[in-house]
């Protein structure tokens, strides 16, 4: 792109120059083209052309510190000219959309899946998380191109810059650390190590100009197991965020988010900093009898104090109460206070809206209003002068506009044009949704609500089998029959989950057949979508190759691990025939694919002859492990003896359990599988 810097005293010739630009676009192509281009949402940066952009005076300066807070989020607005960024996962782009009127500008292919972004003070740069490859993408947000990638970690998160800009840090979910990356020379300068799975991250800045004197608030997507917990029970965990104090060696504190009578705090996927708060949208989780529909999963929003980083018990937001805030809802994945702090809003994933709170005596809420937006909303922006608000609807591929003084969506723009098969967008849509009745009674759950993007809610569930710790969907076509009692030989299974669990009126129309007996493929056109989506439509973790994990590949070997674990797919299970006829006893069961490794519980309702041998891809980040969540760490699962604890264990000394922990995290799609005959 060319630019022109012209100074005051060039007025004359300047205006010249600026007429006979405008004549030269009007009659050449490549300046045409770049205007049509500009107002096509499905416009590519693939090929584009850009007219000549003169600058009255240099360049725009930088920015100063503005004692806003900053946190990561898949949708940002520049401070230089109010144009919204969003990321598009599924397109492997961003896109620019112009706030007036709203319409999308350019969409810049960036990697393969942008997760999260983050916008320089200045809004000449924007950096973006590919979560898929685990790079940071530099773009030239004047000219709409990628200037760095920076191979930074493994499952990126979320992204956030210090005050200046000057620094960028990153969530790295697989590798459990922040990085900080010095965006100045496009170098890593350090890795924090900060627990297990960070997921989103907000930085402080306290107005001074100064970068290494603020806070860093990281969530961790899984609550953790607290002190005397017990797994599968109500309150035997506890939401985790920790406090890296950049002013102080970047020494870590942990705040909490404690159980209550709607469960523990789970699914962490977003933080925002306004005054002396954070705000920590939620789902409560409640795995223990009695577990009805109202019990299982609850919406909430918690908020820390910041001058001491305790909860604040009393500002407790229960979406889900109906005497407070009217209609259930599912998934809330952003909570962002109003300039003035006295508004909430608050993104619902599952639900496709937003609901606005009145916040201005926290301890009493009051439900405003809910905003229908797209499907899927995941992240909202609101412009410098709070008057609107601008939300991602993910599996809508849009922008929502809301006018904040209205409350009311008064125009929506397309990010990107659709990459997915229509059933297997038509799948996704199901799988995240939980206003459709068919899916969900009440609007309570959804399918993401305990398989959040197609992973782990990393919850052990009482269910009618007993403890049952959920299972992600990764490889999920080639690791059939699911469930730990092999229960499901067929995806279109989870139609009883539906009912079960969900309480949904079912996508399938009709009696339902015994689960493995005649089989549920093409009863419905949607719940063979749903089928489709969860066989293909999910993409399985990548994770660091450990260059020491070595050893412990032989171990996996020599020690029999294969026997279970073997084979493409690092399951031994495996369905023995086509679905339908598969269950000659009647029990239920695949009987021919369980395995007994004496790991039975006395909850179990099932389990005497054995479970369903898991598949190991990406299992460093699904503990904890076993049936019944008994193990918090592949270690613990190593040194408990198994396969054999009942029967001499396994043989492995501590070296050694150390060495086969380290090759069990580092298994991803990309690792090569043993051969079994």
């Amino acid at each position: 792109m060319l630019s022109l810097v012209v100074n005051r005293q060039a007025r004359i010739p300047f205006l010249l120059i600026f007429i006979l630009v405008l004549l030269l676009c009007a009659v050449h192509s490549p300046c045409r083209r770049a205007t049509a281009q500009a107002q096509d949402p499905a416009a590519t940066a693939q090929s584009f052309f850009l007219p000549l952009v003169l600058y009255a005076t240099a360049m725009p300066p930088a920015l100063t510190a503005d004692g806003r807070a900053a946190w990561s989020t898949p949708i940002a607005v520049s401070p230089l000219d109010q144009r919204i960024w969003t990321v598009n996962p599924d397109s492997g782009s961003i896109t620019v959309i112009n706030s007036h009127p709203p319409a999308s500008i350019i969409e810049i292919p960036v990697g393969k899946e942008p997760w999260s972004l983050a916008i320089a003070p200045d809004g000449k740069w924007v950096y973006v998380t590919d979560r898929a490859t685990g790079q940071l993408i530099t773009v030239d947000a004047l000219r709409y191109t990628v200037v760095m990638t920076l191979a930074v970690g493994y499952e990126l998160g979320g992204v956030a810059l210090s005050p200046s800009g000057a620094e960028a840090y990153i969530t790295s979910m697989a590798t459990d650390e922040v990085v900080v990356v010095d965006t100045q020379q496009g170098q890593i300068t350090q890795r924090i190590p900060v627990g297990a799975l960070p997921y989103a991250i907000a930085v402080t800045d306290d107005g001074d100009g100064e970068d290494q004197d603020e806070r860093l608030y990281v969530t961790h997507l899984f609550a953790a197991q607290s002190a005397g917990g017990v797994e599968a029970t109500d309150d035997g965990r506890e939401g985790q965020v920790t406090i890296i104090d950049l002013s102080n060696s970047g020494q870590l504190t942990q705040s909490v988010l404690l159980p209550n009578k709607n469960g523990f705090p789970n699914l962490l996927t977003s933080i925002t900093l306004a005054g002396d708060r954070a705000w920590l949208p939620h789902v409560r989780m409640a795995p223990d009898l009695p577990n009805d529909l109202t019990t299982k999963v609850f919406a909430a929003v918690s908020t820390l104090n910041t001058e001491n980083q305790t909860e604040v018990i009393t500002a407790y937001l229960p979406l889900n109460d109906q005497a407070i805030f009217g209609s259930p809802v599912n998934n809330p994945v952003a909570a962002l206070p109003s300039p003035d702090n006295k508004r909430l809003y608050v993104v619902l994933a599952g639900s496709d809206l937003v609901e606005v709170i009145d916040i201005s005596t926290p301890e009493q809420p009051r439900l405003e209003k809910f905003v229908a937006v797209g499907m899927n909303p995941r992240g909202m922006a609101i412009n410098s002068t709070g008057t609107e608000g601008y939300v991602l609807n993910y599996l809508s591929r849009s922008v929502s506009v809301l006018d904040l003084t209205s409350l009311a969506v008064t125009a929506e723009s397309t990010t990107t044009a659709e990459t997915l098969a229509p059933a297997i967008l038509r799948g996704k849509i199901l799988f995240h949704n939980a206003g459709n009745p068919q899916l969900s009674q009440g609007s309570w759950i959804s399918c993401a609500s305990c398989h959040p993007d197609g992973g782990t809610d990393s919850v052990t569930w009482i269910f009618p089998d007993g403890p049952r710790q959920t299972q992600p969907l990764w490889n999920a076509g080639q690791t059939l029959p699911w469930h730990w009692s092999a229960a499901l030989d067929e995806p279109q299974d989870v139609e009883d989950t539906i009912h079960v669990i969900q309480l949904g009126l079912g996508l399938a129309p009709g009696t339902d057949p015994a689960l493995l007996d005649t089989p549920n493929a093409g009863r419905a056109a949607d719940l063979d979508a749903l089928a489709d989506f969860m066989l293909q439509g999910i993409r399985p973790p990548n994770v660091r190759v450990d260059p020491a994990a070595s050893a412990g590949r032989l171990l996996f070997s020599n020690t029999g691990c294969v026997d279970c674990h073997g084979g493409p797919t690092w399951t031994a299970s495996q369905l023995p025939g086509a679905p339908g006829d598969l269950d000659p006893d009647g029990n239920g069961m695949l009987d021919a694919v369980l395995r007994n490794v004496d790991t039975v519980n006395p909850r179990d309702i099932r389990g005497a002859t054995g479970f369903d041998p898991p598949a190991l891809l990406g299992v460093g980040l699904t503990a904890p492990y076993l049936h019944d969540g008994s193990m918090p760490s592949l270690a613990a699962v190593l040194r408990s003896g198994h396969p054999r604890p009942n029967a001499g264990g396994n043989g492995l000394s501590e070296t050694e359990i150390v060495q086969l922990a380290q090759f069990l995290r580092s298994i991803s799609i990309n690792t090569v599988p043993f051969v079994v005959p």
